[in-house]
């Protein structure tokens, strides 16, 4: 991450926000995704818009996303970004949507080997053979 302002995920320096660049990055390790936009109207304040959340979906469909915003300057840009790692430091430390997915099949696959296992195990009564399985 030798160009990312950040030491733990990767984000742009302050000037590709300066010149209008919009970012949106994740850190899957800790469900962390954020978005970066800077808004710069005629008239009136230049802010960054800093937009946290988690999960797979976008930011606007997200549940959990929370806004902050920020003056479109350096001081601005830095505290944005110390707000970014302390969120990120904050988040524990997650499987991998596929390592989890793995997981939840040898669950399944060790609960529910076959038919006869399963009726043994959820009912009181065996469950008569298959002519397969003989």
């Amino acid at each position: 991450m030798g160009s990312s302002a950040s030491k733990y995920f990767e984000i742009p320096k302050f000037f590709v926000f300066s010149k209008k660049g919009r970012f949106a990055g994740s850190a899957e390790e800790r469900d962390f995704n954020y978005k970066i936009v800077p808004v710069v109207p005629k008239e009136g304040d230049k802010t960054l818009e800093c937009t946290v959340w988690s999960g797979r979906s976008c930011a606007d469909k997200a549940e959990d996303a929370v806004k902050t915003i920020y003056p479109l300057s350096q001081e601005g840009y830095d505290e944005m970004l110390a707000y970014l790692e302390g969120e990120y430091n904050s988040r524990p430390e997650v499987p991998a949507f596929a390592d989890a997915q793995a997981q939840r099949v040898r669950q399944i696959r060790d609960s529910y080997l076959d038919l006869e296992d399963y009726f043994a195990k959820n009912t009181k009564e065996p469950a008569e053979k298959s002519p397969e399985s003989t």
